[in-house]
């Protein structure tokens, strides 16, 4: 009987042990793009840009008007908002 409670009990602690290293396995391999976007984020802020001036920003550069920001839709924004985010 204490086997069995045993068993069950480290087969019932190993499924949240999974799920949380799952999670973390997931973002460790995110992680550059979320430094990034914590990185531009810092940046954008310190130079006192507003959400609402982001928005304008990206409107007036989204070229082809999808709603996303291409690569070099994205480089030309950069000098505009005159950030070093080297």
């Amino acid at each position: 009987v204490v086997v069995g409670i045993f068993v069950c009990g480290v087969l019932y602690m190993a499924i949240p042990i999974g799920i949380v290293g799952s999670a973390f396995n997931k973002v460790w391999e995110d992680r550059e793009r979320l430094l990034l976007l914590h990185h531009m984020r810092d940046h954008i802020s310190w130079a006192g840009y507003t959400k609402e001036d982001i928005r304008n920003m990206f409107s007036a550069l989204d070229v082809d008007g999808d709603n996303t920001l291409t690569v070099n839709e994205f480089k030309a924004l950069l000098p505009l908002m005159e950030i070093d985010i080297s």
